[in-house]
This record gives C-alpha cells, structure tokens and sequence, in this order.
C-alpha cells in the first residue's frame, strides 16, 4: 500500500501544479480576461488603443500585458516606438488542450466515475 498512497500523492501534487499553472494564474484577473476580450475583439493593438476601453490606467495594462506576454497568451511586436498586442491563439490552444488531456487522466485515475457524468453536466451548465 505505500507505492499507492506515494503514486496517489504524486498525482495530487501534478494535478495542484496544472491547476497552479502561469495560464491560470494569469487568467484569474479580471483585469487580464478584459483585455484579452479586447484583443478578441478588435484585434491586434498598441497600448493606447487598448488603454482607451479600459478603466485601468495605462501603467496597470502595461504590467498586465507584460505578464500576459511573457505566459505566451498574447505576442508583442514592435513597430519602432510602438509595441502591437495580439492573442497568442495557436499558444492558447495548444495549453489548454495539453491541460484538458492530463485532467482526463487524473481523473480516470482517481474517479472513473464523474467521466461518466461529464457529458450530462457540461450539458446542464450551457444550457
């Protein structure tokens, strides 16, 4: 029983950093998802552009994009002074499926069971 409960604390412990990563961290604020809305939006843009739909003064959207840039959620370009923002979307996707396929996993691990249930409540919460 030791190597079960070793390999059920390692799975706990890859399952709090997954769910402890930099995307989600940086997906928590709503500062960040305001401005990646914008960028869905209207596309690619410099600071100004962006500062111009948002409430935060253009020091907090610089930070906020500086950390989003460096978590890969969005691309930065420099065009001589000016900086243009655009979503990472081949990124995004490709983090967000990586996460969903090792979820899929430790759940099959730990509870076979809500699998089942899945298909059901992802019904009932979209509706």
């Amino acid at each position: 029983m030791p190597e079960m409960a070793s390999a059920i604390g390692v799975m706990v412990s890859d399952l709090v950093s997954l769910l402890d990563s930099a995307l989600f961290r940086v997906l928590s604020e709503p500062a960040r998802i305001s401005i990646m809305k914008e960028l869905a939006v209207s596309g690619r843009q410099d600071i100004s552009a962006i500062a111009r739909r948002l409430p935060q003064d253009r020091s907090v959207i610089s930070r906020h994009l500086s950390l989003m840039e460096e978590s890969g959620l969005i691309i930065g370009e420099r065009e001589g002074r000016h900086t243009y923002y655009r979503l990472n979307g081949a990124a995004i996707l490709t983090r967000l499926e990586s996460m969903a396929a090792e979820m899929r996993t430790y759940l099959e691990r730990c509870c076979p069971e809500s699998l089942d249930e899945a298909g059901e409540e992802a019904y009932s919460l979209e509706s």
